[in-house]
């Protein structure tokens, strides 16, 4: 993995960085079929379909609305076939300011999972808030904070399939979310149906059925079952489960500046060599940054997006994204070093992982990182903290 590999030399701002990573094979984008998820707040739409023809790279889809290319889905579009060193997109972080307002959400409409490690903080008189939804190999993590954040983008989450998140979502409160049933015209290249469902703080789920991609015999998140009662009482009668109806988060896609998705996924590819890709929705530049396998057809398990727009984008909030990187002690310690000479180890003051060094890295089994780098400038482009983990982490919910 990312220990084993040849140094690459990139330019970082006056000077070379030097960067150890494994060889990853050139931008070839597999065939994949481009639905349009409409903006309009009807329940019930159409979306028309654009279509990259893989027989020639520079294809461009035309669209008219914010494109999903997740929707043909098995997920991505990246390289050939290969593992990135990303192992697993693990958790979303998003502050809310009370528990009454995401239990009906994550909970009872999205199906998610509660965690047991988190489960304590219900209680009336516990002082700590926070709460973990888990769907698959996959959490939200949604701790206390006056003001909810928000994603510039949506977030990709998968189902066997979709009628109780219908069936849910005709019965709940507008207060708690609003949601659009959105219908492939013609069903091209095996689109499928999705439902985009709103919270009421204005972060966007977009929900697909299909078989899982994340294996969950390999990765799975504890949840408390409905039969544990004598433990959790109405904890487990409300909110245990067998298994989440929700499997998993497929994606999360960011909006980003025009002029910036190839630097982003030359940042991804430099510091973390993840496989990346960058693929034309019209004349809209989408990085794809992979997690976990990368089959024949360049789809990914999991995958960050990042999707060039003209709009104003809102001022970073302090969301986060959690993943896990290599499958080794020694592939952590090299993302960490690589994070350190691109000058982008970061500390949030908020949490006690304070990792300033590798020696703190090792100890905490994990460190952080906020700005993405120009690699040839050394400037900022893009803001999102990341939470970077080693598969010894004691979190880690997969069996390597």
């Amino acid at each position: 993995m990312l220990g084993d590999c040849i140094p690459v030399r990139l330019s970082l701002a006056l000077f070379w960085l030097t960067i150890s990573f494994m060889p990853v094979s050139a931008f070839l984008p597999p065939p994949v079929i481009l639905p349009v998820v409409p903006t309009t707040t009807a329940a019930t739409t159409s979306c028309r379909m654009a279509t990259l023809d893989p027989s020639d790279t520079t294809t461009t889809a035309t669209t008219t609305t914010t494109t999903d290319i997740n929707n043909n889905n098995d997920n991505d579009i990246v390289t050939n076939t290969d593992t990135s060193t990303l192992t697993l997109l693990e958790h979303i972080n998003l502050n809310v300011p009370n528990q009454v307002s995401v239990l009906p959400f994550y909970w009872g409409v999205l199906g998610c999972g509660m965690d047991p490690r988190k489960a304590a903080n219900l209680l009336p008189a516990s002082a700590k808030k926070t709460l973990w939804a888990n769907c698959g190999a996959s959490q939200f993590h949604l701790p206390y904070g006056e003001t909810a954040q928000r994603i510039p983008g949506h977030v990709g989450l998968r189902y066997k399939d979709l009628e109780g998140l219908k069936l849910r979502l005709a019965a709940v409160e507008e207060i708690v979310c609003t949601y659009q049933i959105i219908q492939p015209v013609g069903g091209e290249g095996g689109a499928r149906e999705a439902v985009r469902v709103t919270d009421r703080y204005g972060n966007v789920f977009v929900c697909r059925e299909g078989p899982d991609r994340v294996d969950p015999t390999a990765f799975r998140q504890p949840i408390i079952g409905r039969h544990e009662t004598e433990t959790w009482g109405d904890v487990a009668t409300t909110y245990g489960c067998v298994e989440t109806e929700c499997r998993g988060i497929d994606y999360v896609e960011f909006q980003c500046p025009t002029g910036t998705a190839a630097q982003i996924a030359l940042f991804y590819e430099s510091v973390l060599d993840a496989t990346t890709s960058v693929v034309q929705d019209g004349d809209t530049a989408v990085a794809v940054v992979a997690f976990g396998k990368v089959d024949e057809n360049g789809k990914a398990d999991q995958s960050l997006l990042f999707r060039e727009t003209d709009e104003t984008i809102p001022p970073y909030d302090g969301h986060h994204v959690a993943m896990y990187v290599g499958e080794s002690k020694a592939d952590f310690a090299q993302a960490f070093k690589n994070a350190d000479m691109a000058g982008v180890v970061w500390v949030n003051p908020r949490f006690s992982d304070k990792a300033h060094t590798l020696q703190g890295a090792q100890k905490w089994k994990q460190f952080r990182f906020k700005d993405i780098v120009d690699m040839e400038t050394g400037q900022k482009i893009f803001e999102l903290e990341h939470e970077m983990r080693s598969v010894e982490h004691e979190a880690w919910p997969g069996s390597l």
